[in-house]
């Protein structure tokens, strides 16, 4: 008996509906996802056992982040939509440990969604294969990671275009797209 406590005890909870809001979809979905260079639709990282199908199970409610722990969940992206037009500057601001970097490993694929979408230029970037996601990478988007991932050596605009560079641009053309 006190084994069968324990590993219930260990087991998430089914999910509770405790928020009235919906996950999805959302109402700025079809005009700003064809028009955004980035869109975000409902996108959710969780952490624990089998977040995806938890989400599911909410059919559409958005539990609350007490719901979420007492669940045995971990929410590092919680139901984003945003849309970003091409060209836009954007600055994604919170404290630390508040999703920010997930959120953009999320746009770049380097993890997964637990549930929602990421659509680049109007394509959905989880059904491309890991061919067509290097090439994403490789010619539509960048990332400077925290502190650790700039070259001392260089300058803001030469650490921005090094990733052309390795690309094989030349000087000039690595700079006008860079500044």
């Amino acid at each position: 008996m006190r084994d069968e406590a324990k590993t219930a005890a260990a087991r998430p909870a089914a999910p509770t509906a405790a928020a009235p809001t919906a996950m999805a979809p959302t109402a700025m979905a079809p005009a700003a996802a064809g028009d955004a260079a980035i869109y975000c639709d409902a996108v959710w990282k969780l952490f624990g056992p089998d977040p995806e199908a938890y989400l599911a199970a909410l059919d559409g409610a958005v539990p609350d982040a007490e719901t979420l722990r007492r669940d045995g969940y971990v929410s590092a992206v919680r139901n984003v939509t945003l849309a970003i037009p091409r060209g836009e500057m954007l600055v994604v601001m919170g404290l630390s440990g508040s999703g920010k970097s997930t959120l953009l490993r999320c746009m770049a694929r380097l993890v997964e969604v637990s549930a929602g979408a990421v659509l680049i230029e109007g394509s959905p970037i989880g059904a491309l294969d890991e061919t067509a996601l290097i090439d994403l990478r490789r010619r539509k988007m960048g990332m400077v990671f925290q502190n650790f991932a700039l070259l001392p050596h260089r300058t803001v605009l030469e650490n921005v275009a090094f990733p052309l560079e390795m690309r094989g641009q030349d000087r000039a053309t690595r700079a006008g797209a860079a500044g």
